[in-house]
């Protein structure tokens, strides 16, 4: 899903680098906010499709969040709530 060949995710350095930075120092002295993830969310989904406002596009824009969304949740969420059950026991 996200895995792309690791040379083609040198396009995005330096600028993801600083991104990464700049989103590391909010955390740290700020508490990043689910307001401010949604908001740089947003603003990569319009960029996405900036210029070529059409349904494909702002739906594959879409598409491309939902998924990464679906990855968080596949590799983070699911096992914590797995580790969860195992702890407190299963809703029957």
């Amino acid at each position: 899903m996200p895995y792309i060949k690791q040379k083609d995710r040198e396009k995005f350095e330096p600028e993801l680098g600083d991104l990464r930075e700049c989103m590391g120092r909010i955390i740290r002295y700020e508490d990043m906010l689910k307001g401010d993830m949604t908001y740089l969310a947003y603003a990569l989904g319009l960029e996405f499709f900036k210029g070529r406002k059409s349904y494909t596009s702002v739906s594959t824009a879409i598409s491309c969040l939902n998924d990464a969304a679906e990855e968080l949740r596949r590799r983070y969420l699911n096992p914590y709530e797995d580790k969860k059950i195992e702890e407190n026991g299963d809703v029957v």
